[in-house]
């Protein structure tokens, strides 16, 4: 061994001793009071580890902020109701799912987002209904939204909307399905409806157009994208023939059936 290596060597060594002399003049000083104190912790903890197990950090947290965002019609009083949230709660009885199920049995709420953020907020994105459908009764027009609940809306946004009359009351959430349905895949197919009923006869939907002399039986529960590009595609090719038509039913996949024709129209 060389004589650097040697003096490196016994640096080194003297370097151990100075930190176990420094380390034990420590302890005996002030090392000896922490040394107690985490003997009484570790009893402690030994002695109450059935609540240390149950402990929950969230349960120290409790809810601060609410921001809602979405609500036009609903004030933000109503939809910390719906929601079934007050300020204060703890955080971890917050449940985010139970929160949304709650919010969508409100008539006004098509459908919600809620996000709990870390420390103390939660977060509620809604998208409330809108005006499908007018019912008169006795002079009077009610609207009626997506989920087929009555709407507090004005008088004149009722006339720009399909009227349906009391008649077929008992398939009012049916009949807002179906022009939801109408509307979600054109919407330009569903502007030009005047009136929309249920056929008892038929079981299925009337419709009343208010560019054409015909009414249109659509299906109800099994609408779908199909049977309105079908329908506009009878429009642009057989113009000349629907102006005779009656009647077009519009249930049958693939082709419609013309019925009540006029024959008067025929070859003129």
């Amino acid at each position: 061994m060389g004589y650097n290596e040697l003096k490196r060597k016994q640096e080194r060594v003297r370097k151990v001793k100075d930190g176990v002399s420094s380390a034990w003049h420590w302890f005996k000083r002030r090392g000896w009071i922490f040394s107690i104190i985490l003997v009484v912790l570790a009893v402690l903890a030994i002695h109450n580890r059935f609540y240390l197990q149950h402990f929950n950090p969230l349960e120290l947290r409790h809810l601060q902020y609410v921001e809602i965002e979405g609500n036009r019609m609903l004030s933000w009083e109503d939809v910390m109701q719906g929601a079934q949230v007050e300020t204060g709660m703890l955080m971890s009885e917050l449940n985010a799912d139970s929160v949304e199920a709650s919010l969508m049995q409100l008539p006004m709420i098509l459908s919600a987002k809620v996000e709990k953020k870390f420390p103390s907020s939660l977060y509620i994105k809604l998208h409330e209904t809108s005006p499908v459908l007018t019912v008169l009764s006795e002079g009077r027009a009610t609207i009626y939204s997506e989920k087929g609940y009555p709407l507090p809306y004005s008088v004149a946004t009722a006339m720009r909307l399909p009227v349906m009359d009391m008649a077929a009351m008992e398939h009012v959430k049916a009949v807002t399905q179906f022009l939801v349905e109408m509307r979600k895949y054109d919407a330009e197919l569903y502007n030009r409806v005047s009136q929309v009923t249920w056929s008892t006869e038929d079981e299925c939907m009337k419709v009343y157009f208010r560019d054409v002399g015909f009414t249109a039986l659509f299906r109800d529960l099994k609408s779908n994208k199909d049977q309105f590009t079908l329908y506009k595609s009878l429009e642009n090719g057989f113009a000349k023939d629907l102006l005779c038509a009656g009647e077009v039913d519009m249930r049958y996949s693939g082709f419609a059936y013309v019925r009540n024709y006029d024959k008067r129209c025929v070859n003129g």
